[in-house]
C-alpha cells in the first residue's frame, strides 16, 4: 500500500514569508516549506536543515514539523 505522507529533510535556502521558506530536498529539488495557520510563528535561517511531512501527490510543499 502507498503511504499518504513520507516525512524527510530539507534545507531551507532563504525566506519566503513568514510561515513560509524557500528550500531544497536531499536530492537538490526546491520545494516551498510552510507552517500551518493554527501553528506558532518560528525562525528558520538559511543553511537549517528541518524536519518535514509531504503528501506524496504534491512533492513541491512541505510542511514543517519543528
Amino acid at each position: 500500500m502507498i503511504p499518504e505522507y513520507v516525512e524527510t529533510t530539507v534545507i531551507i535556502t532563504q525566506p519566503h514569508s513568514e510561515r513560509t521558506w524557500h528550500a531544497t530536498l536531499p536530492n537538490g529539488r526546491p520545494v516551498l516549506a510552510f507552517r500551518d495557520e493554527g501553528e506558532p510563528l518560528i525562525e528558520l535561517v538559511p543553511g537549517q536543515s528541518v524536519a518535514v511531512q509531504m503528501t506524496v501527490s504534491d512533492f513541491s510543499r512541505a510542511l514543517v514539523l519543528v
